[in-house]
């Protein structure tokens, strides 16, 4: 691999959005690493013909230390950080158990601070300034019947953004939020039979704002949450 190019890393790349971005992200000439959550997750990824170029690495990244571990492996400088992992689970409140709150809070936000926790000092390695886009959700400005918790932890995604675009300021480090509404996927598809999807955004389509967000054009860009909602 060309150890040249600038470095990105796509936690979830293995996903329907994050995959996308692991293309076109590749297609600008990036040298990318994408996360998935086991072993064999991250190698069957890896032999799919079209992620030829890629580097898959398994990381839990709700664990403190897997994720040290992980940015270990990525090395620095990194240029660009991409947070697609997440899940969604709906229902009302009141029907939700301890776990399921625990798993809904570690795979959205526990997993997203320790990322940029520990990406932090690969980040600020970079020369002339990297970029993060955190991955929210539009539920996180508009709530919902059936996703509060979803919509509260992805509340909590925006926010860490808009902070961190403050604190890390003087790094040179922007860091930009993206608030996708539900996408054209054939999960969602399957939920939502009835819908028009020609009004859902496409995983590709966001990943073209987040390529945007992640290029020196804009360099400018911090602190921002992002509509990315197509015509829904």
């Amino acid at each position: 691999m060309n150890t040249g190019m600038t470095k990105a890393l796509v936690t979830g790349g293995n996903g329907a959005l994050g995959s996308d971005v692991a293309q076109v992200l590749r297609e600008a000439g990036f040298e990318v690493h994408v996360t998935a959550r086991d072993a064999d997750k991250a190698a069957a990824f890896a032999a799919m013909p079209d992620n030829r170029g890629l580097s898959a690495h398994a990381a839990d990244l709700s664990d403190f230390d897997a994720t040290k571990r992980l940015m270990d492996e990525v090395g620095a400088p990194l240029g660009a950080l991409v947070t697609t992992l997440g899940g969604f689970l709906g229902g009302p409140l009141s029907a939700l158990t301890e776990a399921d709150v625990d798993r809904l809070i570690a795979v959205n936000l526990t997993s997203a601070i320790y990322t940029v926790r520990h990406a932090y000092p690969l980040l600020r390695a970079h020369q002339g300034g990297a970029h993060v886009v955190l991955v929210s959700a539009r539920g996180a400005v508009t709530g919902g019947p059936g996703s509060a918790l979803y919509s509260a932890a992805k509340a909590g995604i925006a926010n860490l953004a808009l902070s961190l675009s403050q604190e890390w300021l003087e790094d040179g480090i922007a860091v930009n939020a993206i608030l996708p509404s539900t996408m054209d996927t054939p999960a969602n598809r399957r939920d939502v039979p009835d819908a028009d999807f020609s009004r859902w955004p496409t995983p590709r389509e966001v990943a073209e704002v987040v390529a945007f967000l992640v290029s020196d054009k804009a360099r400018i860009v911090s602190g921002a949450a992002i509509p990315v909602y197509g015509k829904s």
